[in-house]
């Protein structure tokens, strides 16, 4: 019972100040600071087709590459989630 409740109580804890950082205001920017836009000189036009062609010689196992190989990802969030659940059973 006593660990059913600390465990509560700790999950409330943790939720309850994770609100705030979230929830915090950005730092007032100084007016003083000015700035000068800079203009970056335009890249020469790229021939995608030449450069394909260019790797496609140095690399001539790309002609071979099949795609759609199927995979399974599994996103950070449901393994937080997984990995909760599994605490949790193993405590309780």
């Amino acid at each position: 019972m006593k660990t059913s409740r600390f465990l509560s109580l700790s999950l409330a804890a943790a939720l309850a100040a994770g609100v705030p950082v979230a929830s915090a205001e950005p730092a007032a920017v100084s007016a003083d600071v000015t700035t000068t836009p800079t203009t970056a000189p335009n890249p020469p036009p790229v021939d995608d087709a030449a450069r394909y062609a260019e790797q496609e010689k140095q690399s001539p196992a790309a002609a071979t590459f099949e795609g759609g190989a199927a995979g399974i990802y599994i996103g950070g969030g449901a393994l937080s989630v997984v990995l909760l659940v599994l605490l949790l059973v193993i405590l309780l």
